[in-house]
């Protein structure tokens, strides 16, 4: 161990093994911890809560990635959804707990991750270096899954900011150790300090999932300003949300919109009501101008974005919830929704 001091600034360095032979190093930057070259062997550091649905509620359960076991009360049937949070952790981090909450009142099964230690304010600058170990642990986690029956294949991973290019990360990953990925990476506003990079490795973009959807609400401050995806959404221009604009810091309440709108998004799919309905464009600046104005070319953003949209779309919201300003969708009410559910998992028990 080696301990620097220079001014207020203390920096140790802890590593396991000889210099020449490097496989473990630990950074300590005043109280601001790094993890390089570092296997998954922290549980404190990164924790994984499921979320399942039971009788009309939501059990939760704490997952080992090292010895992985699913409760019996987990149906397999139901939609798997993994939800990463940004800088700062759950406990401030209202955008993904915003997602986690829709996806329980909907009724889904959910992999909640938590890397809080590792994404604590201050520590910006060794959140983004510690996203990589966060990813090393999720891919373990999902790699225990596939004997258990869950393929990576048929989930669906959310993140938000410094989340959306991790689960870029554990897509890469599983790319390189199953040769194939999730179906489909949500990108909630993905951080834009640090992943300014031609470098895809380093970040969210479309070969990370067969399928990358991604809402920009703060492009060119807290969120990145360039399409990442193979559809991105731009709400309001994507830089200033109506709500933010007289709030004490607009940009980061911009930054969150992005959540809540995709909680919506999920609410409304099964409860009923409107849709977020964008309309193609190249840029902006045409968008404004009113050069897309025509009917074709519109998709849905959000949870029921249709799996082959691709291109660019711009879209406008209300000040207030419900923020959704498009038509009314025509999907199932909850109770239709889980009985669904329900006669389809009995169906499965039967057979089996």
């Amino acid at each position: 161990m080696y301990n620097f001091s220079a001014g207020t600034l203390s920096i140790v360095i802890i590593w396991l093994g000889s210099i020449s032979n490097l496989n473990s190093m630990k950074l300590i930057f005043g109280e601001c911890p790094v993890f390089l070259y570092e296997r998954c062997i922290h549980p404190e550091l990164v924790k994984f809560s499921l979320s399942i649905p039971y009788e009309n509620d939501n059990l939760i359960y704490e997952l080992d990635p090292l010895n992985l076991e699913l409760p019996r009360e987990f149906n397999p049937l139901i939609p798997l959804k993994v939800v990463i949070h940004g800088y700062g952790g759950l406990d401030i981090d209202i955008s993904t707990g915003n997602v986690t909450k829709a996806y329980q009142d909907v009724g889904y099964n959910i992999i909640i991750v938590d890397w809080e230690p590792l994404a604590e304010i201050p520590c910006y600058t060794t959140a983004y270096l510690n996203t990589w170990y966060v990813a090393q642990c999720i891919t373990i986690l999902l790699v225990g899954l596939v004997p258990l029956g869950i393929n990576p294949q048929i989930i669906h991973v959310v993140g938000f900011s410094l989340g959306a290019h991790v689960s870029g990360l554990v897509g890469n990953n599983l790319q390189k150790t199953l040769g194939s990925s999730f179906y489909r990476i949500t990108g909630l506003d993905p951080a834009l300090p640090f992943f300014a990079t031609l470098n895809n490795d380093w970040k969210l973009d479309k070969t990370d999932a067969d399928f990358v959807d991604v809402i920009h609400t703060s492009a060119g401050t807290f969120g990145k300003l360039e399409a990442t995806g193979h559809v991105d959404f731009y709400v309001n221009g994507g830089s200033l949300q109506p709500t933010c604009q007289y709030r004490k810091y607009p940009p980061l309440c911009s930054h969150i919109m992005a959540g809540l709108y995709f909680a919506e998004s999920i609410r409304n799919s099964v409860f009923g009501g409107k849709s977020f309905l964008a309309r193609k464009c190249d840029n902006v600046a045409h968008y404004l101008l009113g050069l897309c104005n025509g009917n074709g070319n519109m998709a849905l953003m959000g949870e029921n974005v249709f799996y082959l949209t691709r291109g660019t779309y711009y879209l406008e919201t209300a000040d207030k919830p419900p923020y959704a300003l498009g038509f009314t969708s025509n999907y199932p009410r909850k109770k239709k929704f889980l009985d669904l559910l329900n006669e389809i998992s009995s169906k499965f028990r039967d057979f089996l």
